[in-house]
Formats: C-alpha cells, structure tokens, sequence
C-alpha cells in the first residue's frame, strides 16, 4: 500500500452477511418461502433423528426445532403440528430446557407453544411427563396431547377407531409400535 492507510483486518474487513437489516433469523433463511413445510403434512419436531426418521417413513415433512428459531418457525411456517419429544430435550442442543439447569431454553420451548397455540397447531409431547417440578410441565401441562403409556392417546379410543397417521407415528416415537 503506498498510500500510507491501515488494511482492514479481522471483524472491520468482514464483509455484511447477506439479509443485513433483517430483525430476525427467519427474514435471514426467508421462512416464509418453505412452503414444503406448511400444511397438515408438515410437522416441526424436537426430536432425536430416530424419531425424525419415523415421522418421515410415515410420511410426514419434518422440520428440525432448532432452539432460537423454533418459535418463530412455528409462526412463519404454519405446520400440523409442533411435537416435542421427552428424550430429545434432555440431550442435545435442547439439553436442561426441562430443568433448571437451562431456564431460557425452558422459556424459549414456553413462547413456542404459546405461538403454536395462538397458531391454532396442535402440540403434541411425546414421552412421560416431566416430574411436578419442571418449569415446563407446569406452564404447558394442559396445552400439549401427550402421547406416552397411559395416555389417552396412546391406549386408543373406546370405539377402536383407527388413529391417525401421525399418533401411529407417535406412538412408535413413544416407545410402541402398532
């Protein structure tokens, strides 16, 4: 350089990322655009890749809820359904969200619900129930169709109508398979 000025280097030579001066990661990945994710075919899952394998073999279109995106997904996306499965939030990046061990994941998966309710998506939770002193459990506890041994979902209908594809699916999640 002969002009005597400095290069730019590190974080000031960083050029803009693409969709600078979006509010939010979904405007960045433009969620709206993924229609194959809306629809009653289409689900938003927190769920070990097991499970995610299950609902596709059943023939589901399966979003993966990634935490700092998921409630915004569930808003933008409109799917069937959002399913949250016991096992896959005590490991992975869902790791302490029932606990208190990770209170804002714990907080994040609340708002989400709430969206999905506001959205008018059935949220389904898949396993046992968190013990009585999980902050999720507490705040959700009669806003998700729990789908675990016991639960009416789980045992079927008195009529022994058929249950849908995804409870069959959830089902299989849960640890039975019909």
């Amino acid at each position: 350089m002969t002009d005597g000025t400095r290069p730019l280097v590190g974080r000031a030579a960083t050029p803009e990322p693409p969709g600078m001066g979006s509010t939010t990661l979904g405007d960045i990945l433009s969620l709206d655009e993924w229609k194959q994710y809306s629809g009653r075919r289409a689900v938003i899952a927190a769920s070990t890749s097991h499970g995610r394998q299950l609902l596709d073999d059943a023939g589901f279109v399966v979003f993966p809820a990634v935490p700092g995106l998921v409630e915004e997904a569930v808003r933008r996306l409109r799917p069937g359904a959002l399913i949250l499965d016991a096992t896959a939030l005590e490991a992975g990046p869902w790791s302490g969200a029932l606990t208190d061990a990770a209170p804002e994941l714990g907080a994040e998966l609340i708002r989400t619900v709430s969206a999905a309710i506001d959205a008018d998506v059935t949220v389904y939770w898949v396993g046992e129930a968190a013990d009585g002193g999980a902050l999720f459990h507490d705040v959700v506890t009669d806003a998700v169709l729990v789908v675990a041994p016991g639960s009416e979902l789980y045992a079927g209908t008195e009529e022994g109508a058929p249950a849908s594809r995804l409870v069959r699916a959830l089902r299989s999640m849960a640890g039975r398979v019909l």
